[in-house]
């Protein structure tokens, strides 16, 4: 694999995991999120915990509208590739909102 390949494939995934954050739920868990960090080293657990608050979101949501509690299947790949799709999108949004944040707030 060449590395134009690679950096194609990499920039596809950001795309695609800011895709699936690009919606008033994920950027209301990312500003919150990037709000409770205090540096810029605790990304990777934020990164996750909003991953997880999303997947909890989604079951209470299904629940809200009157159905019952519905769980992914999570040994399926395609529900852990769409997860993990999510963690790099959530990376990307928190690092931004974050970088914002910094940059306002030292003015």
């Amino acid at each position: 694999m060449q590395l134009n390949e690679i950096v194609n494939e990499v920039i596809a995934l950001g795309h695609q995991g800011f895709g699936t954050v690009d919606s008033l739920q994920g950027i209301i868990i990312a500003v919150i999120a990037a709000a409770l960090m205090s540096r810029y080293g605790q990304i990777v657990f934020y990164a996750v915990a909003a991953s997880i608050i999303h997947e909890v979101v989604n079951v209470g949501r299904g629940m809200m509208g009157g159905g019952s509690i519905t769980i992914p299947d999570f040994t399926n790949m395609e529900v852990l590739k769409l997860i993990a799709v999510r963690f790099v999108g959530y990376l990307i949004v928190i690092s931004l909102v974050y970088l914002v944040r910094r940059i306002v707030m030292r003015s």
